[in-house]
């Protein structure tokens, strides 16, 4: 779905494709609502179950490590803050790993290794509109309120407790309760 998504071990790279497909795809979710995408699971074939992991498919912990996943992820600009990447090892050897990567909603537009912003489209990584770039731009430019009101009640009387926090990075000027 737009927040999942699932990658066989083939998809880690050391050549410059692969490379760019890693940053293209963590990017997409940064720019869109952020998501999980796990390293290490194979998809079926079939266009009936095409998005549907089929099976675990290690990728070489020798070869590709967390370390190096991180360097990668670390060339989407700018940097994607609190993105974390979890190893987790599965099959019969040590270095047979699943990376597990999430990623949280981006404060603004992430560029990919290409030099091109992407978002999450139904199950796939899309190119971004110019009106879409602009849009995520935006998200800094606004206050994010979270309210939470509360009833305290007594035999006598009734008290209303109302919560106002700012969870954005912009301060907000004016509120209402």
């Amino acid at each position: 779905g737009p927040q999942l998504d699932y990658k066989s071990a083939a998809a880690l790279g050391r050549n410059e494709q692969a490379k760019d497909k890693i940053t293209k795809d963590i990017s997409a979710f940064a720019n869109s609502a952020g998501g999980t995408l796990i390293y290490g699971l194979k998809e079926f074939d079939d266009d009936a179950r095409k998005h549907l992991p089929e099976k675990i498919d290690p990728v070489d912990g020798k070869e590709f490590s967390r370390e190096w996943l991180d360097q990668i992820i670390g060339q989407i600009s700018p940097r994607i803050g609190e993105l974390l990447i979890t190893p987790v090892r599965v099959g019969t050897e040590s270095w047979h790993t699943c990376y597990v990567v999430e990623v949280p909603k981006g404060q603004t537009a992430h560029q990919a290794r290409d030099r091109r912003y992407y978002k999450r489209y139904n199950f796939e990584s899309v190119p971004m509109e110019d009106y879409e770039i602009r849009d995520v731009i935006n998200r800094r430019q606004h206050p994010k309120l979270e309210f939470q009101i509360r009833l305290i009640s007594t035999p006598d009387r009734v008290k209303i407790m109302a919560r106002i926090w700012n969870r954005g990075l912009v301060l907000a000027q004016h509120y209402k309760i």
